[in-house]
């Protein structure tokens, strides 16, 4: 009996341990991520990512750093109909500043609508409050595209396409603003080159997997990230 009941204590013991991080590699063993944050489904912010990983973030074997999301979780964002896992690199700035942000990235994705953003320039009030994203980066059934606000408002887009039919294909992505001037290249090809003279937030930038759908799976992949 004595033997039976300890059994029984060990089971339960076992069943109530959480699930073990342990199993995931932290993308912070590759990648440099002390300029970083990431929100992933809760929603929950994760602030100190050194060592930090999870089944929405870990770095691979192949040492890419991976973004994992069922986007018919449960969890948003304030402002937003969809889940993300998402890095938000800490510094603002002003467009008429100069920054750039690197970054070669591959997706799989098996959304409906196939839609998922892997970079952006987010804008921020000076009051911190939530402003439009001058620009997203994203795959869109296939295709890499480049979709920019217009003005101020955030009403209005440009719809650029970077790379006709990437598919699950690695592609370099920068983005760069200098002298007033946001410039976009893939694979070292010059796409955009657009004046932010219209453009009063502060930014900052993002990177990692933010659906733009409710159902379906998708992974984001990067094998290089950098931003300044």
């Amino acid at each position: 009996m004595q033997k039976l009941l300890f059994l029984l204590l060990a089971t339960l013991a076992l069943i109530s341990l959480p699930a073990r991080s342990e199993s995931f590699a932290p993308p912070s063993n590759s990648f440099d991520l002390r300029e970083w944050k990431i929100d992933i489904p809760g929603p929950v912010e994760i602030r100190d990512l050194q060592g930090y990983a999870s089944k929405y973030f870990e770095l691979s074997a192949g040492k890419e750093m991976c973004f994992h999301l069922d986007a018919s979780e449960k969890g948003t964002t304030p402002n937003t109909h969809y889940v993300r896992s998402e890095l938000r690199h800490l510094p603002n700035w002003r467009a008429n500043e100069s920054h750039a942000l690197s970054a070669v990235v591959r997706t799989d994705s098996h959304l409906s609508p196939d839609k998922v953003t892997v970079v952006q320039i987010h804008g921020m009030t000076d009051d911190k409050k939530n402003a439009p994203p001058l620009l997203r980066v994203a795959l869109d059934d296939g295709n890499l595209e480049a979709i920019i606000k217009t003005d101020s408002s955030g009403k209005q887009n440009d719809v650029i396409t970077l790379v006709k039919g990437l598919g699950p294909k690695p592609v370099k992505i920068d983005v760069v603003v200098e002298g007033g001037q946001l410039k976009v290249l893939a694979d070292g090809q010059l796409k955009v080159t657009r004046s932010l003279a219209f453009w009063p937030y502060q930014n900052y930038f993002k990177a990692g997997c933010y659906p733009q759908a409710t159902n379906g799976t998708v992974n984001v992949m990067f094998s290089s990230l950098s931003a300044k």
